[in-house]
């Protein structure tokens, strides 16, 4: 009687102790030195599937398994080796951000702390690990980060992000021998479509030249909206002579002249351009953009919907 009233309170103890920790929102888990799991509440398993099978994880069937069960094993053996890390050393790891990949292609970030399990003798024994969901928090900051240094309109880089790859393209030319050109194109007539059509319409307009200036561009090259209507382009290792770098731009400026639907009407907004060249017109990022700048006034001066060198600018 004795035994099985011991052998009771045991086992309601252990079923105490299991609603108790199914009652925590995060992902608590205990795993033995081999980073097998021994305990795990209800959050572990809730959206895991065995990587082998495609299977749902229960409590029961993740007792004795791995992240190896569950992870693809690049990822499981990051996993292993920072627990291994930390049962050896007895140091835990405390609020590590860590992406969790699933069988199904799926992600997840947690904030997972995992510290060392010790016995009464202080003896380690095993592992005890918590995660927090902050995969909303992540996509939240990680936006947050590309807004401060995109254009909320276009999703192109802004004017301080396309400054910082100016001078990154100038750094990599210099130290390879290769030329960066620097270019500048600027709408025609952007103010009559706000003036007549609504700034809506000038909006649309704004969109759709950034995604053809951009889809126009070799894979190295950048393009950027510096403000209002104007755009930047940067092209790292541009073509040596001039006709192809001309047939480069001439790719950008006849697809950005494509007609397109504005508040009921069929539109062509043109744009004019100014090209600057390292060494050619300058060697640092504020002279090729002057120089650039000044290039697409003239090709403004030229009719507009045309595409100028800073080398053809007259002294002066």
């Amino acid at each position: 009687m004795d035994i099985r009233a011991a052998l009771k309170r045991v086992s309601d103890q252990r079923d105490l102790l299991m609603t108790l920790i199914n009652q925590v929102p995060d992902q608590l888990f205990v795993k033995d030195l081999e980073s097998r799991f021994l305990i795990a509440n209800g959050a572990v398993v809730a959206d895991k599937t065995f990587i082998a099978t495609g299977e749902a994880v229960t409590v029961e069937a993740l007792i004795g398994k791995t992240d190896f069960d569950l992870f693809a094993a690049p990822i499981a053996q990051q996993f292993h080796d920072a627990e291994v890390e930390i049962m050896r050393s007895g140091h835990p790891v405390l609020s590590t951000v860590e992406q969790n990949v699933y069988a199904d292609g799926g992600t997840k970030w947690v904030s997972m702390t995992k510290a060392p399990l010790r016995n009464v003798s202080g003896q380690i024994i095993g592992l005890i690990g918590l995660a927090q969901d902050v995969t909303k928090r992540k996509e939240m900051e990680d936006q947050a980060r590309f807004m401060a240094h995109h254009d909320i309109l276009t999703g192109l880089p802004n004017r301080g992000l396309v400054i910082s790859r100016i001078d990154e393209a100038l750094a990599q030319a210099t130290q390879n021998g290769s030329s960066v050109a620097v270019v500048f194109l600027d709408l025609d007539n952007f103010k009559w479509v706000n003036d007549t059509l609504g700034h809506q319409a000038g909006d649309d307009v704004l969109k759709t030249a950034a995604s053809r200036i951009a889809g126009s561009l070799r894979l190295s090259d950048i393009a950027g909206r510096f403000g209002g209507d104007e755009f930047v382009i940067i092209l790292r290792d541009p073509p040596r002579q001039s006709d192809g770098l001309i047939r480069l731009l001439e790719r950008v400026r006849t697809r950005v002249a494509e007609p397109l639907q504005l508040a009921g009407q069929t539109v062509c907004v043109t744009t004019s351009i100014g090209v600057a060249l390292l060494e050619t017109d300058g060697t640092t990022r504020d002279e090729l953009l002057a120089k650039a700048d000044a290039a697409m006034y003239r090709s403004k001066r030229n009719g507009r919907n045309t595409i100028c060198l800073a080398s053809q600018l007259l002294p002066g």
